[in-house]
């Protein structure tokens, strides 16, 4: 009976201990409103593994193990659902690299993380705190080994069963819906963890973290893996092999022979152009080949570098955690820099920013331009660095802009982007220029973004006038696209009523435009995707590239067009399918009435699946090589 009260009064002192490793998963669950009970199971058989752990550990050991994996977890579930209050999406460890690239704005999205984010995170800050000064120690006469190894064993066990015990559910999902779930299964999202989230619905916080680990940083390193990666160029071939592209069309080479100004509008949404806000920018879509149903997908976690190495390679940011930095040593021989090169053009890119930053120093010239080119080598006064006009005004790069030859420039602007407060360094210098702005439309937010989308217009009207003034208007082609829809952005209802949308999903739509001064204006409604630009740009050029492209030309009159998004959801013939997780989706709109037969849905489904797949491949296969 003695020995029984020492059990007792000991499990008493080591249940905090795994309370507190439970309450991490909870902490998320409440806050991604994810109750999901079979990813509360595996969070509970986590919390017991790990107290089983550290219990069987001397005690030193065992508190301090408690420490590093207990604050790991939470701090890691903090940033987790901090990212996704701001992004509506979940990171993959790598993703840890590119954290350096969004220090500068963190402090401006803080604001917007939910209460419970922040007291939920102090409370267990403190318990964390409390349970190491107080961690406990085994009675005497007890030793808490054998029942500590045996619930270890137990959960392991658990965690082995639990994920064909979740796959059951793709039972209910096949007979109560139709096969066009197959890409919105358990077991399909589960396995090739192709969304964080998606993947965290189904697991919880410590499993995604745990599969994140295996799948992404050890299974890569193993030689099945390299073996496996050789097979899969059959994949890509068969996924390409399946295309029927109609070869040359009415507007292949249209544009032939120009020279190229290809400009990144970051952050510049497609509510932003405006008559009043931006005329110049508003103008010159008028006047050109305007691509009205462009999406540009997020995939990976950085927005802008993942529309930027698209809009270059045709291919997306790995889904699958991979760090794109460490496929800089790839050949991308199919990129636009690359091709133009081989065609008679040289490649320069222009920004203010580091050439550390998304180590674009490195990464442009992998992507086939001569060189990356900062405005802060050659300016020193940070407030010159807040124009987009500066590329002009620097003699040596004006310069190397206008150089002789046949020229491919891209520019990549700075003056939309987060965050939309008055105090913001941005919105700070832009209210200088145009103070007219503060107040004008009744709402800090949406003055802060106009008010910097006219400092972008302002580029545009400099580089139509130094065009004009170099003799080159009429001989250069003008590409405008932005890299992602403003999502820092706050107030979420604002936005959507400022886009005409009713889910976010629909954000995604934004600009993309074709000017030159003798192009015929028209308005290409076909849906597409970042991807889609690299073809069709290159077949306006008259560029007759040797490779496959992920993407495909928007005047290919075989391709039907559509937008694919990382999280399964799709857009296609004027259906728009949202992948809710869990199995469910959900049709948000079929404006052209389009009969949704199950044959259907199941091609958007499987193509999907396979369209995601592929771009990953196309990286890790180094398949342009």
């Amino acid at each position: 009976m003695a020995f029984m009260k020492k059990i007792f009064r000991y499990l008493l002192k080591i249940l905090p201990i795994f309370l507190a490793y439970f309450l991490v998963e909870c902490l998320c669950a409440a806050i991604l409103r994810s109750y999901d009970l079979t990813a509360l199971a595996f969070g509970g058989a986590w919390a017991v593994l790990l107290t089983a752990v550290v219990v069987l550990l001397p005690r030193t050991a065992g508190r301090i193990t408690f420490g590093a994996t207990y604050y790991f977890s939470l701090l890691w579930a903090l940033a987790q659902t901090g990212y996704n209050s701001v992004f509506g999406k979940m990171m993959w460890l790598t993703d840890i690299f590119y954290a350096g690239e969004g220090a500068d704005y963190f402090g401006d999205i803080l604001g917007s993380f939910p209460a419970l984010w922040w007291i939920g995170g102090i409370l267990l800050l403190g318990l964390g705190g409390v349970l190491i000064w107080r961690f406990p120690e085994p009675g005497k006469g007890f030793r808490p080994r054998i029942p500590a190894m045996v619930a270890a064993v137990l959960s392991v066990a658990l965690l082995c069963v639990l994920p064909e015990l979740v796959f059951l559910k793709d039972l209910d999902i096949w007979g109560t819906r139709s096969e066009y779930a197959q890409s919105s299964s358990f077991r399909a999202t589960y396995e090739t963890m192709y969304d964080a989230k998606k993947t965290y619905n189904i697991c919880g916080v410590y499993q995604l973290t745990f599969r994140d680990v295996w799948v992404h940083m050890l299974y890569p390193l193993t030689p099945a893996y390299q073996m496996d990666l050789q097979n899969r160029t059959e994949e890509i071939n068969a996924f390409f092999d399946q295309r029927e592209s109609a070869g040359e069309n009415e507007m292949t080479g249209s544009l032939a022979g120009k020279n190229v100004v290809l400009v990144l509008m970051e952050s510049m949404d497609d509510w932003m152009i405006t008559p009043e806000d931006t005329p110049t920018i508003y103008k010159l879509q008028q006047e050109s080949i305007n691509f009205t149903n462009f999406y540009t997908p997020g995939y990976g976690t950085a927005r802008t570098i993942n529309s930027e190495f698209c809009i270059n390679t045709g291919i997306y940011l790995p889904t699958n955690g991979d760090y794109v930095f460490d496929y800089v040593t790839n050949a991308f021989n199919q990129s636009l820099a690359f091709q133009a090169r081989s065609n008679g053009y040289s490649a320069e890119v222009f920004h203010y920013n580091d050439p550390a930053f998304y180590s674009r120093g490195v990464f442009e010239p992998a992507m086939g331009y001569n060189a990356y080119n900062c405005y802060a080598d050659y300016e020193s006064d940070t407030d010159a660095l807040y124009d987009d006009c500066l590329l002009f005004d620097i003699p040596e790069l004006n310069d190397l802009f206008f150089r002789e030859g046949q020229t491919f420039n891209t520019i990549i602007t700075r003056s939309a982007h987060l965050s939309y407060v008055y105090n913001e360094v941005l919105s700070y210098y832009a209210l200088k220029q145009y103070p007219e702005y503060r107040g004008k439309y009744g709402s800090q937010e949406e003055d802060c973004a106009r008010v910097k989308a006219r400092l972008v217009d302002d580029m545009f009207a400099r580089l139509l006038e130094e065009l004009e003034a170099k003799g080159q208007l009429e001989n250069t082609v003008i590409i405008a696209v932005t890299d992602h829809y403003t999502y820092g952005y706050k107030n979420m209802e604002e936005l959507l009523a400022h886009s005409g949308v009713e889910d976010e999903l629909l954000l995604e739509k934004t600009p993309f435009f074709v000017w030159s001064s003798d192009v015929t204006p028209c308005a290409v409604d076909k849906t597409m995707n970042t991807a889609d630009l690299v073809p069709t740009v290159l077949n306006l050029l008259g560029i007759d590239s040797p490779y496959r492209y992920l993407g495909q030309d928007a005047f290919d009159p075989n391709y039907k067009g559509y937008a694919l998004f990382p999280d399964g959801s799709w857009i296609c013939e004027g259906v728009v399918c949202k992948n809710e997780g869990n199995g469910k989706t959900t049709i948000l709109e079929n404006t052209n009435n389009k009969e949704l037969t199950p044959e259907f849905l199941s091609d958007m489904s499987r193509l999907t699946g396979e369209f995601i797949q592929v771009s990953n491949l196309l990286l890790q296969t180094d398949y342009y090589n």
